[in-house]
């Protein structure tokens, strides 16, 4: 594969899931996408990101291994954002992650998506799976408020 190929980034998010249709995803349209400072909702996204890796930590990990992933917790809240036509499950998600829109949520996913997609393999990069990327306790139900109330929860801790 020619060089340049493999640093080209993608021109929209690609997402595979089987509840999630081309047609439900908003993609950000490439002019919002640029009123968008990436760098800053980034750096907010990560600053929750590590507030909740210290919360789970320190609360409910002291003594144990566990895995966690700030990753998927975010790309999990965006795309239940993205989908959801729950204006209050919306600004829930907004106020976890410190974001303004889904412009800017939209952002964010698509700059990991271009980061982890350009690897110049043959296939198209690699194929990320979120197969119990968020795992609920099964006395909790796994709907979208739910994972929400969850969330609340902890950072409430």
């Amino acid at each position: 594969m020619d060089p340049k190929e493999k640093r080209k980034k993608l021109s929209t998010p690609e997402l595979e899931s089987p509840c999630l249709s081309k047609k439900d995803v908003a993609i950000t349209n490439p002019s919002l996408h640029s009123k968008v400072d990436v760098g800053e909702a980034m750096k907010k996204q990560n600053d929750v990101a590590m507030f909740l890796t210290e919360k789970v930590i320190s609360v409910l990990a002291r003594n144990f291994n566990f895995v966690f992933s700030p990753a998927s917790i975010n790309a999990y809240l965006t795309m239940v954002a993205v989908t959801s036509e729950e204006q209050t499950l919306r600004s829930s998600i907004f106020s976890i992650l410190r974001s303004s829109s889904i412009d800017e949520l939209n952002a964010v996913f698509h700059e990991g998506a271009n980061t982890v997609f350009v690897d110049g393999s043959e296939d198209g990069g690699p194929k990320i799976s979120g197969i119990n990327g968020v795992w609920m306790d099964q006395s909790l139900s796994v709907s979208p408020v739910g994972s929400i109330k969850c969330l609340w929860a902890l950072i409430k801790l």
